[in-house]
């Protein structure tokens, strides 16, 4: 083979490789929701570290052992690290360095915030989003090497896990190459300052376990409230889409049933007949529009 031959073989082949590349996309990287926040100094300090000392080169990665997220039985099969798997996790890694707690440890994004921060969200033919890549790159090696820890907490009204609680380690800070004494020392004075805003508040002082305590419950009752509300409005949109359907004579006297469960008798008689005929008219013409409407969009 000459050398013209074989520069147009390299080439050819070297433009199928990128042609069939199987990642959407192949170099993400970090970018913060709010472009123009300036975040403290020691978290500005921390992100920098991330993204400066690559964390998925860290000779860490072919020394420790690694654990299963959830049943943390040793994993015999490492699996190998590509270039794709360790460009997800540099990204990954100062996405979560820009968003932990000084304090309690505890990264202040979910899964989803993470993977659309980071450009790792795919999207099927009809639309919805997939985090699939985010949570192997989380669950496979973060947290199975210990840099990471996973709260995973079961919704029995949904029958599904609320989002996770992610916690960083003192070995996230070895992967980023910054010195762990420096978070500590951080971590002290942060605390000092909240316990002197609580005494002034006229209550007791409290310890990191309680701080990562309460973090923890502030998680779950906002996961919870989150879910009732995206339950409520499911609920109302089948409501809606029930009311289009029917003949508008009908809806509306289903609409005046729904009312007569909310309002006395009383009530209902000191409206008068126009001003309930101009509730039963509005809501109507409301449920037809977010009948129309995506669900989660209205």
């Amino acid at each position: 083979m000459d050398n013209q031959s074989f520069f147009i073989f390299s080439k050819a082949r070297s433009q199928t490789s990128k042609t069939y590349c199987y990642v959407k996309n192949p170099y993400p990287c970090y970018r913060p929701p709010k472009e123009n926040v300036k975040p403290p100094r020691i978290i500005h300090a921390i992100r920098r570290a991330a993204r400066d000392n690559l964390p998925s080169k860290h000779p860490i990665w072919r020394s420790s052992p690694r654990y299963h997220a959830i049943t943390h039985t040793l994993l015999g099969n490492q699996r190998a690290m590509n270039a794709h798997r360790a460009r997800a996790i540099d990204a990954i890694m100062e996405c979560l360095a820009a968003h932990v707690n000084i304090v309690t440890g505890k990264v202040y994004m979910s899964l989803a915030q993470i993977s659309d921060a980071c450009g790792l969200t795919t999207y099927n033919l009809e639309g919805k989003p997939c985090y699939s890549r985010t949570s192997r790159a989380i669950n496979e090696h973060l947290e199975a090497l210990g840099a990471v820890l996973c709260d995973r907490i079961w919704d029995n009204t949904t029958g599904s896990y609320i989002p996770n609680i992610i916690w960083v380690t003192q070995l996230f800070f070895v992967l980023i190459g910054y010195e762990y004494g420096k978070y500590l020392a951080a971590q002290k004075q942060q605390l000092s300052w909240e316990n002197q805003k609580i005494r002034e508040a006229g209550e007791e002082p409290i310890t990191l376990t309680e701080a990562r305590r309460r973090a923890k419950t502030e998680h779950v009752r906002r996961a919870f409230e989150c879910r009732t509300q995206k339950l409520a409005r499911s609920k109302q949109h089948r409501r809606a889409r029930k009311i289009e359907a029917m003949d508008e004579r009908k809806a509306r006297g289903s609409i005046l049933q729904d009312l007569i469960k909310i309002y006395r008798k009383e009530e209902l008689g000191a409206m008068g007949y126009n001003e309930l005929n101009r509730i039963i008219t509005q809501r109507y013409y409301a449920m037809c529009k977010l009948a129309s409407a995506i669900p989660g969009t209205g």
